[in-house]
């Protein structure tokens, strides 16, 4: 497990254990659903092949409008067209995510950075490191111990390689559950 990965999973931890008001205020967040997207090194454009992506996030807040998150995100979608056609390839964005969520009533908006690798398959060369961002909305149902959050999102996800600078773009719907860590008051 990379370091990135591991430190993640100790600050989701860790926020565990802060005790009294701060608690109840930090929530940890499984969110997964299907996403679909285009590749620019694939020459293939949007395609409508859906693939299962996830995150898991820690989420704090800051304000009663305002939390910001943090955790790991698994992003991938098919490749059936251009430099795919013939293959059954997914293209695949492992990232850590950080950033920041707008909330009020049953809505949220939530805008973050992510940091990670970007491919195709297991072909070709290596990827490098690099940035995007993410763009989500949806809504919040549930009680104070858990919520559930269903959401659409965009990503926009660096995927270069050594040799070519390329990115990927994913669109997709998922369903999040977000569990207060700490006691209810």
């Amino acid at each position: 497990m990379n370091r990135l990965r591991v430190g993640l999973i100790v600050l989701a931890l860790g926020s565990s254990l802060f005790q009294g008001k701060a608690a109840g205020q930090t929530h940890a967040e499984l969110r997964g659903g299907l996403s679909i997207g285009s590749h620019t090194g694939t020459a293939a454009g949007l395609e409508a092949a859906p693939a299962f992506s996830f995150e898991a996030l820690a989420v704090r807040q800051i304000t009663p409008l305002l939390s910001v998150y943090g955790g790991f995100s698994r992003t991938a979608f098919g490749c059936e067209e251009g430099f795919c056609l013939d293959r059954d390839l997914t293209v695949t964005g492992t990232h850590g995510v950080l950033g920041a969520e707008a909330h009020k009533a049953w809505a949220w908006l939530r805008l973050g950075v992510l940091v990670g690798k970007t491919e195709v398959g297991t072909e070709g060369e290596a990827p490098d490191m690099g940035p995007g961002f993410h763009l989500g909305a949806g809504l919040s149902f549930g009680g104070e111990r858990v919520r559930i959050r269903p959401g659409l999102y965009y990503r926009r996800m660096s995927a270069n390689t050594p040799s070519s600078s390329d990115h990927a773009v994913a669109l997709g719907a998922d369903l999040g559950v977000a569990v207060r860590l700490g006691s209810v008051r």
